[in-house]
């Protein structure tokens, strides 16, 4: 286990290739950040983690805390837990060989030291509450130190197992969200991506069988091979989430550019090249449109996955299920959209999912403004996405009668589609409309405004009309709303 010392010695190794500008900003925000320091190893004959953590955790709020509360994402995983986490018509996908269930146990909790009892809370157990000794005042800090152990499911999955790939995407106790006087206890839920986090500061090791190639969030910074098997040691500074993907199968395919290192980890991809490219190109565009991408590493990792991809700082993850070449790069581009969508501006994916993915969908669209060579264009795009979008009203209506679209949290959408077409195909609709209403540059100014002024940090709907209104100097507030509301009409 590394102490905290190391990740501090570890940043000039790290980011000694950033520029200035970018290097000060994660100095700064990261000096006052909770840092999280990981052990996990994997036993692939059992399909299992044994793993442990030390946090030290920054009051960061303006309350005295008595307690601290960590999500355990895997508890859902679990056969007694009763949740389901992938929609009923993506079962057969996600389970290939029949449904399984992860097994996930906290076996002790500290303290400052001292052990504490192990107190669970929410649906399915899902947070940890840590109860501390004294009153944490705010900017205080508190060392909390968690061992836990899991087995993965056969499950196709962010958390789990295929074919070919180890997912371990949320598989560690990671600390709530504490706002309107109370930590976050939402839970897991089939549509959307039910997760919210603030940005810290992680070192992690994972020891595994060395024949098996680690992708991970953020840098690698050593690997020791010991009796057959390998420590790989990873650090990120100022990262929302951490997730590694681990397989014998990889083949890595990498480039540098501006100062970054990118790698492409895949096991089927005749077009690995243009595969890596599709995720520069969409770094290097979204760095001009938006703010530069302030980090040394992006990882472009194919896995066994139930849907296109999934998004994870420094880190996406690419089914390869996607089998046209031109969707798998499109994939890629939305997902790497996501680094400034709910990575560098975060948001409650929960309460507004659309909040990062309408933008990480219009996004996609606009790097085909910028990118020639690709099979898609911006206006193609959104004309199919209002195609299928009068396609989906009008059978809803013919099935339902009046249909519910407003942008909402991912629970209050009664199936998938729904979610699907009110978060992503309405969404990108929304900024495209805006987009028209207040020309290109203006609509691009006010991105690149948002961005900076909520980057790091969480973002909402208010902070995002606040940007717009002040940085075009009009009224967005009714057009926002309309559009959250379900009340504009789409012809």
């Amino acid at each position: 286990m590394k102490k905290t010392i190391l990740a501090v010695m570890l940043f000039a190794l790290v980011f000694g290739s950033f520029g200035c500008k970018e290097k000060s900003k994660l100095n700064e925000i990261s000096a006052n950040l909770t840092n999280y320091e990981i052990s996990l190893d994997y036993d692939e004959t059992s399909h299992s983690v044994k793993a442990s953590e030390r946090v030290e955790y920054v009051n960061n709020t303006n309350a005295i805390l008595k307690c601290v509360e960590f999500h355990l994402y895997p508890q859902f995983f679990k056969e007694e837990g009763a949740k389901q986490v992938v929609a009923q018509t993506h079962l057969n996908q996600a389970y290939p060989n029949g449904m399984s269930y992860s097994q996930f146990d906290v076996t002790r909790v500290r303290v400052a030291g001292a052990d504490r009892q192990i107190r669970f809370v929410g649906e399915c157990n899902g947070v940890l509450a840590v109860d501390l000794f004294s009153s944490l005042m705010p900017s205080e800090k508190v060392e909390i130190e968690i061992d836990f152990g899991f087995t993965l499911p056969n499950c196709c999955h962010r958390f789990g197992y295929g074919e070919h790939t180890i997912n371990l995407g949320n598989s560690y106790p990671i600390v709530c969200v504490y706002e309107n006087g109370a930590f976050d206890e939402s839970g897991y839920h089939p549509n959307g991506d039910p997760f919210y986090s603030d940005v810290a500061n992680y070192v992690v090791d994972i020891t595994a069988s060395s024949n098996f190639i680690v992708a991970a969030s953020g840098e690698k910074t050593a690997e020791k091979r010991s009796n057959g098997k390998t420590t790989s040691s990873f650090y990120g500074k100022c990262i929302r989430d951490f997730a590694l993907v681990l397989s014998k199968d990889f083949k890595v395919e990498s480039a540098e550019e501006d100062g970054v290192n990118f790698q492409y980890f895949y096991f089927d991809d005749e077009n690995h090249s243009s595969s890596l490219k599709a995720g520069m190109d969409a770094v290097k565009t979204f760095s001009d449109l938006f703010l530069k991408y302030p980090y040394a590493s992006f990882s472009i990792v194919q896995t066994d996955f139930v849907y296109g991809g999934m998004e994870y700082p420094n880190l996406v993850m690419i089914s390869a299920e996607v089998n046209d070449p031109d969707d798998y790069k499109n994939v890629i581009v939305h997902e790497t959209a996501h680094q400034w969508w709910y990575g560098i501006v975060g948001n409650d994916e929960w309460e507004f999912p659309w909040l990062d993915e309408s933008l990480a969908e219009y996004s996609s669209m606009l790097f085909y403004d910028h990118n020639d060579g690709y099979n898609f264009t911006r206006t193609q795009m959104l004309e199919a996405s209002h195609a299928n979008y009068s396609l989906f009203i009008s059978v809803y209506n013919d099935v339902l009668g009046d249909i519910d679209t407003s942008m909402r949290a991912i629970d209050k959408y009664s199936t998938e589609p729904e979610y699907t077409y009110c978060t992503y195909v309405k969404g990108a609709m929304m900024w495209d409309g805006l987009r028209n209403l207040i020309g290109e540059k203006k609509f691009i100014a006010c991105l690149k405004t948002y961005c900076e002024q909520n980057q790091f940090a969480i973002s909402s709907p208010e902070k995002l009309i606040t940007a717009f209104e002040g940085e075009s100097k009009m009224q967005l507030r009714n057009f926002f709303n309309s559009w959250i509301d379900g009340k504009v009409v789409i012809r």
